[in-house]
């Protein structure tokens, strides 16, 4: 077929008779991706860098000498799968992991998804793309910018994954996004993400988050900078900023940061008040959703924290075996496939309580809408997050065997992106250049969590891999120490 759909299906199909055939392969997935990609730029100078494009590839994730690792090529010759083929064999067989990893040899599955989309991201032109992004930033053409600024991106994809245990799926997903900035004369910049699975859907949407955005730079700019109180400091969260933070949280819930030895966190402790309740899911044309995660497992709700207390961590099937636990999906595929999947959340659903606007800001000091990226603390856990990790989770376990106690693991500098002082619950000027001083302690003192609830979504990286989040959250109000940002 002269779309390239047919030479995936060839590639992926010789791949998993390769590694069947040979005796240094003790399990493989192989999974073949035919993408429709969009990509391009749009600031207030107009559009730029307006892209379409396909894109034909397959990923595989060996396991040789009980390790694993993770290739990703264009190359849909024989010639370059057999290299890609024969260098994933011998990283897994020269990576000395000390525990070989154990995967799911027994099920089987055959399945198909069609994805969330009534009509498909790539059923809409190139043009109609550019025409709802500019028809987005003019929702700020009142304002006084500096600059302005959207990228957005999508991808309609169809993937096969097969095993070389005879499982096969079949899915389309058709995942659209964009991030974009108003960079204020007086003020800050406020920086958004919006995403969705929905399909051409989510360009009909996306003008309701410029809008939002637009409003909230709009207040931003009204408001006269004032002096910010300093040390502990009763805080009260937007539902986003609280998104944010419980997405930043969840990552110690992953199994392979545990072993890391990265985790303040074990399963039974208490990490917030008994209202606390959060679950990770797959909502339906969420940013994050997916049917089905690369090691074909379908993706299932997990209660995370039930009552304050963790309940249960994020897997993926080596290390639900290793717990004694069933992997509900949480092997995560990295944005473009190009590097190894990760445990991850998808969706957290974290429970609305019972405080309303009023409630929730009582006797607060300070209003947070929005964080920007949190600094760790800790040296290893920043370098090991930011560097590259081999597809194995467990050998996240020799890496926490020749390292260190560290007491300010989990520990982070918040920088607030967007903030208010207040006077008696209500906004009383607009702080600027601060961070919260976050601990693992900091979610035990929640105090009121709100009725309402709102999505946020973003690509956060894990390892160097890419990966899309989303959080449905609830406002909450906490205590933590406030500090200058460095």
């Amino acid at each position: 077929m002269s779309d390239g759909r047919e030479s995936v299906s060839d590639a992926m199909d010789w791949l998993l008779d390769s590694f069947e055939a040979d005796d240094a392969v003790s399990y493989a997935e192989v999974g073949g991706v035919y993408q429709e990609k969009t990509d391009l730029v749009v600031t207030g100078d107009g559009p730029r860098n307006a892209t379409e494009f396909t894109e034909t590839g397959v990923w595989l994730r060996v396991f040789a000498d009980g390790a694993a690792d993770y290739r990703y090529t264009n190359s849909l010759d024989e010639e370059g799968l057999r290299d890609v083929a024969d260098r994933a064999i011998r990283s897994g067989e020269v990576l000395a992991q000390e525990e070989p990893g154990r995967f799911d040899a027994y099920t089987v599955h055959r399945g198909t998804h069609g994805g969330w989309a009534d009509e498909g991201i790539h059923a809409r032109t190139l043009d109609e793309k550019v025409a709802a992004v500019e028809e987005g930033l003019a929702a700020a053409d009142d304002l006084a910018l500096d600059r302005r600024w959207a990228n957005y991106t999508d991808a309609h994809v169809e993937e096969a994954v097969g095993t070389t245990t005879g499982s096969v799926v079949r899915t389309t997903l058709d995942r659209a996004g964009v991030d974009f900035s108003l960079s204020l004369d007086d003020g800050p910049k406020v920086s958004r993400h919006a995403g969705s699975t929905a399909g051409a859907a989510f360009l009909d949407e996306m003008s309701d988050a410029f809008a939002a955005a637009a409003a909230d730079a709009r207040s931003l700019s009204n408001a006269d900078p004032v002096d910010a109180p300093s040390g502990e400091t009763t805080i009260a969260l937007s539902p986003e900023a609280a998104g944010q933070l419980f997405h930043f949280v969840s990552h110690y819930l992953e199994t392979d940061t545990c072993y890391m030895g990265m985790s303040p966190y074990a399963v039974g402790d208490r990490i917030g008040p008994e209202d606390l309740d959060i679950e990770d899911g797959v909502r339906a044309g969420s940013w994050a959703a997916r049917a089905y995660d690369t090691e074909v497992k379908p993706t299932t709700p997990t209660r995370l924290v039930s009552n304050g207390r963790i309940e249960r961590r994020l897997h993926n099937t080596t290390t639900a075996a290793e717990e004694d636990a069933y992997p509900a999906g949480n092997s995560v595929p990295s944005l473009g496939f190009t590097e190894p999947p990760r445990i991850h959340a998808r969706h957290l659903e974290v429970a609305a309580g019972d405080a309303d606007t009023e409630a929730l800001r009582e006797g607060a000091d300070v209003y947070v809408e929005r964080f920007g990226k949190p600094w760790f603390r800790d040296e290893f856990e920043r370098v090991q997050r930011e560097g590259l990790f081999p597809a194995s989770a467990l050998y996240a376990r020799d890496i926490d065997r020749k390292s260190e106690d560290r007491p300010d693991c989990g520990s982070a500098a918040f920088p607030v992106a967007e903030a208010y002082r207040l006077d008696g619950g209500e906004r009383a000027g607009r702080l600027d250049g601060l961070a919260v001083d976050y601990t693992p302690e900091v979610l035990e003192t929640i105090s009121r969590i709100g009725g309402a609830r709102e999505t946020v979504t973003g690509v956060c990286e894990k390892h160097k891999s890419r990966l899309p989040f989303a959080v449905t959250a609830p406002g909450v109000r906490l205590t933590a120490p406030l500090r200058e940002k460095a």
